[in-house]
């Protein structure tokens, strides 16, 4: 049988890395903009360097600056350019060892390059913009002919001047870094979701969530399980969970989640889909409607709101008349849905 290839050995070595990383770890070579999580104006360290910062803007980096020989590092504590590294992130110390000898890739930054001499470093460089330095082949090449698995942690970038920032797993949750550079996690009171734009917890329904978080005890406690039976989401309109029926004083841990078409709204009670304007949902109404209008909650079914993107917009009434779901306009034959009922 033939040997694996050496590109196919460290692809199979990053995904066993990838399975043992933090939550908190990321790859240097990923795609996605570190300021996806950061609100206008954080300046961050450059992943994978010491000496560079960069500005959040819109989401993404918008603006790159490098510090002075005087001052060569960025500092997390201070928040700017400094004479010495208040992280152990910078330390290339433990790069050579007693067996090291020629050149080593770095752990941080997949394009830098260490040149070994046993515990002694003999020299140090970077490769050419867009290419990685490659272990086996002790040179630098084009990104696409090595496996980069080089890695940082978040509290590697972040200041510890209480910088907020998203979680990406649950929309209610964020993190800060301490002054020893340790992530810590934080969670918005109820009704809250993390805003990135603001860096902090407003309105749930203001902010838009691929990542609700699971509700507290969705599928009962020990002494009353939920079984066999279909849970609203406590977050959305249309979603809910199946809880499996797992034995008597058992709750389902991860239950299913599912999702009702774009046309319906979940019953919790009736345990199924049913009609959007046959429902009352405290929830924000434009769940899956990109666009047109939905009627609110409002008794006598006079108001409806405007859908943007999934979401509501402008609420508006049809004053004396009455706001018809099928032909999305106002008509003066009265109407009555669920929804707005009294």
């Amino acid at each position: 049988m033939r040997g694996l290839s050496s590109s196919l050995i460290l692809q199979a070595s990053l995904l066993v890395l990838m399975v043992g990383l933090s939550t908190q770890t990321q790859f240097f070579n990923s795609t996605q903009d570190v300021c996806r999580l950061f609100k206008d104006g954080t300046q961050l360290r450059k992943p994978g360097t010491c000496n560079e910062w960069i500005e959040c803007k819109n989401f993404v980096t918008a603006e790159t600056g490098t510090c002075p020989e005087k001052t060569p590092y960025f500092s997390l504590t201070n928040n700017k350019c400094y004479s010495k590294s208040d992280t152990s992130y910078c330390d290339t110390s433990k790069l050579c060892t007693a067996s090291t000898k020629g050149y080593v890739g770095d752990t941080l930054n997949c394009a830098n390059w260490y040149l070994c001499d046993g515990k002694v470093l003999k020299g140090q460089g970077a490769c050419p913009s867009g290419m990685y330095f490659d272990q086996e082949k002790q040179m630098c090449v084009y990104a696409e002919n090595t496996v980069c698995t080089a890695t940082f942690e978040w509290c590697n970038i972040v200041p510890v001047t209480k910088v907020a920032f998203r979680d990406e797993a649950n929309c209610n949750k964020y993190f800060t870094c301490t002054k020893k550079f340790v992530l810590e996690p934080h969670t918005c009171e109820t009704g809250k979701y993390f805003d990135v734009a603001t860096g902090t917890c407003i309105d749930s329904k203001l902010v838009v969530c691929d990542s609700h978080p699971l509700p507290e005890n969705v599928c009962g406690t020990k002494k009353l399980a939920v079984r066999n039976k279909f849970v609203s989401d406590g977050a959305t309109c249309r979603g809910y969970y199946y809880c499996r029926d797992l034995g008597s004083g058992v709750p389902d841990p991860d239950p299913i989640f599912q999702q009702c078409n774009e046309d319906t709204f979940f019953n919790q009670e009736r345990q199924g889909c049913m009609p959007r304007e046959s429902q009352k949902c405290t929830f924000d109404r434009c769940d899956g409607r990109q666009d047109g209008f939905e009627v609110t909650e409002t008794d006598g079914c006079h108001n409806y709101v405007e859908c943007v993107d999934g979401r509501e917009g402008t609420v508006f009434s049809c004053e004396n008349e009455y706001f018809n779901v099928a032909t999305q306009k106002c008509t003066a034959t009265k109407t009555s849905y669920e929804a707005c009922s009294a």
